[in-house]
């Protein structure tokens, strides 16, 4: 079987992507030609934009895991939680 190997967008990427997506649509102009001010502004709308979209995307694949029987996150967490509890008292 044969893997992707595609490299995740760390956070900072993805929102200086998508605020130099911002820049260009709204101002017709590159991030970087921006005045400060607007920059800071435009920089924490793309940060707002990428945490929404993440949370978004976490939530979906929370939905489709509790679809296909996994546990609720409480449940996984005390399940790993006894694990480690287990493996620190040696059994």
């Amino acid at each position: 079987m044969s893997r992707v190997n595609g490299r995740q967008p760390d956070l900072e990427e993805m929102t200086s992507n998508k605020a130099d997506e911002i820049a260009e649509q709204r101002y017709g102009r590159e991030f970087s030609e921006l005045p400060a001010p607007l920059q800071m502004q435009v920089w924490m709308e793309a940060e707002r934009e990428v945490a929404d979209k993440i949370a978004t995307q976490n939530d979906l694949t929370y939905d489709r895991m509790r679809e296909n029987g996994h546990k609720s996150k409480e449940e996984c967490e005390a399940f790993w939680g006894e694990l480690e509890l287990q493996r620190r008292l040696g059994k």
